[in-house]
């Protein structure tokens, strides 16, 4: 009998800031002066059948030149059959962090790879320019970040689906979502931009390039990993993060959600 194929990072980290990136495109990072753990689904960063790569990054927290002596991470990637509930399959290799004790690091770095088979291959980045080549590519990227902000901020929300319709659709590819639960995401989405949620404004100076998916994805973020774009409530202080990434399809010169 087949399977629905869905895998997931099983994770906990302290004391540090760390980046997970599948296949070199991030699938969760943060910046943890307390302490985490929880599990993230990660089949939208698996494109196709065969061999992937896992790799993670600590850093010091924000504000900090070196590990803490307390800095811990740990994960391993996880196999779970969806086809009527999560039914658990298989576990691939853990990784554990090594204590830092007195150790002055700036940086921990481990790479790993894993075997996933899915049952759809997505149309991604792997379509896409190789951005290292692209002139002015951090100028470019924010007026693509400009033009989805301001599609929110106006309330052009067809516009706004529009922009992120090739992410949506390999979401719900790889998460096997009906078309019922796809429009779900979509409504739940702007109704939180309706719900006292403001666009807030992206601060040049400050936000950082970053090139993923071995130079074809690019994002903007502020210091501490999160997306530059993000909406805030003032009344309740929460804030909404738009975590997206970007790529310019082949034959185009422009940025695109995907």
């Amino acid at each position: 009998m087949s399977i629905l194929p869905y895998y997931m990072i099983d994770f906990s980290a302290s004391a540090c800031m760390f980046e997970i990136r599948i296949n070199d495109y991030p699938v969760i990072t943060q910046n943890i002066e307390g302490q985490v753990a929880t599990m993230i689904p990660i089949n939208y960063a698996i494109l196709e059948n065969g061999e992937q790569t896992i790799s993670a990054t600590m850093l010091p927290n924000v504000g900090e030149i070196q590990l803490h002596p307390k800095a811990d991470l740990r994960f391993k990637v996880m196999l779970f059959d969806v086809t009527n509930d999560f039914k658990f399959q298989n576990q691939f290799d853990e990784y554990q962090s090594k204590s830092i004790g007195d150790q002055k690091l700036p940086i921990i770095k481990k790479n790993g790879v894993f075997d996933a088979k899915i049952p759809y291959k997505l149309k991604a980045w792997q379509n896409g320019i190789n951005l290292n080549d692209v002139k002015d590519v951090k100028q470019k990227l924010l007026d693509a970040y400009y033009n989805l902000s301001n599609s929110i901020k106006n309330g052009n929300y067809k516009i706004f689906q529009e922009k992120i319709a090739n992410r949506e659709l390999n979401m719900v590819t790889s998460m096997y979502l009906s078309n019922k639960e796809a429009q779900n995401r979509i409504s739940e989405l702007i109704s939180d931009f309706e719900s006292g949620f403001q666009v807030m404004p992206i601060m040049e100076e400050s936000v950082l390039l970053f090139i993923y998916s071995n130079g074809k994805t690019a994002a903007l973020k502020k210091p501490n990993g999160e997306s530059a774009l993000y909406l805030l409530n003032k009344k309740t202080r929460e804030e909404l993060m738009i975590d997206i990434t970007f790529y310019i399809p082949e034959e185009k010169s422009n940025f695109e959600v995907i």
